[in-house]
C-alpha cells in the first residue's frame, strides 16, 4: 500500500478551486473548514488542496508548518476514504494560532468520516 499524496491528487487548476467555491458544499470541524464537490458517475478519485490564510497566520514558516501538517493527516488516512465518484476537496485552517498535529489530524480524520457518511447515503439512494 503506496502511502503518497502524488501530482495526480493534488488540485491545482484555478478552474476547480473557482468551481468549488460556487458549486461546492462546506463543512466545519475545529480547526479546519472542507469546501468538497462530488461529482458522481465518475472513476472513485480524490484531489486535494490545502489553505492557511495570510489574515490569520502572519509568518509563512508557520503557515508552512500548518500546510505541511493538514497534508500529512490526509496522506495517512486516505485509504479509509470510501467514495464513489470524482471529489474535489479543500481544508482550510481557520484557527489563529498553531495547533499540535493531534488536534490537526482529528479534525481530519473527522471530515473523512463525514465524507464516507455522504458516500453510505449516496448509494443507499440508488
Amino acid at each position: 500500500m503506496k502511502l503518497s499524496l502524488g501530482r495526480k491528487k493534488r488540485l491545482k487548476s484555478r478552474k476547480k478551486i473557482e468551481r468549488l467555491f460556487i458549486q461546492g458544499e462546506r463543512t466545519y470541524k475545529f480547526p479546519i473548514r472542507m469546501v468538497y464537490f462530488l461529482e458522481k458517475n465518475e472513476v472513485s478519485q480524490f484531489q486535494i488542496t490545502v489553505s492557511v490564510p495570510k489574515k490569520l497566520i502572519k509568518k509563512a514558516v508557520e503557515r508552512n508548518t500548518i500546510k505541511r501538517r493538514m497534508k500529512e493527516a490526509f496522506r495517512l488516512h486516505q485509504f479509509e476514504l470510501k467514495i464513489k465518484g470524482k471529489l474535489e476537496l479543500m481544508f482550510i485552517y481557520t484557527a489563529s494560532e498553531v495547533l499540535d498535529y493531534t488536534v490537526i489530524e482529528n479534525s481530519v480524520c473527522t471530515m473523512i468520516s463525514f465524507l464516507n457518511s455522504l458516500s453510505d447515503d449516496n448509494n443507499s439512494e440508488k
